[in-house]
């Protein structure tokens, strides 16, 4: 029997992997920490839960939950924003996003689809304008998630800049 390599399969399999900074210094970093109350919740990211996203402003961010059973939960961090309008609003933009209307960010529509079904949509209600903003900068550079684009720390910090095109 001669050996077979599956070329699409392989493919298919490499456009799964995904790189994450895991840095604890930013974690512990005084900067980073959100000064605030905040109160998460969670849904699913369809179209049937768009009604359970409140029509307030905050931060939100998408979250792989991967469906393994007998075994502990684990997740994976891919993406944080903010929304000064409403949560439900911006909720919508990524369906519509998902769904290939206007001009969808390629990083954003591959991860909608890619992981449709997995993508949890996290949220925390922020009442404040300046409040919003602050905490999604925090996030952003404690997590630096790998589908955003914009990390506000690597416009002074050169080592963070292109830090997931790096091989």
């Amino acid at each position: 029997m001669a050996y077979d390599i599956d070329f699409a399969e392989e493919a298919i399999i490499g456009s799964h992997i995904k790189k994450f900074l895991l840095y604890p210094v930013f974690w512990a970093d005084a900067q980073n920490q959100i000064g605030i109350n905040t109160q998460w919740k969670k849904v699913m990211f369809s179209s049937a839960n768009k009604k359970n996203v409140p029509n307030k402003k905050g931060v939100y961010a998408f979250v792989l939950k991967p469906v393994y059973h007998n075994f502990f939960e684990t997740n994976y961090l891919f993406y944080v924003g903010k929304t000064n309008r409403t949560l439900r609003l911006r909720f919508q933009e990524y369906l519509d996003e998902k769904a290939g209307k206007g001009k969808p960010r390629k990083k954003i529509h591959k991860m909608l689809n890619m992981y449709d079904g997995f993508l949890e949509f996290y949220y925390a209600e922020i009442g404040r304008k300046n409040q919003v903003d602050k905490v999604e900068e925090q996030l952003l550079n404690t997590f630096v998630p790998h589908v955003n684009t914009s990390i506000p720390k690597a416009r002074i910090k050169h080592e963070l800049k292109y830090i997931y095109e790096q091989n």
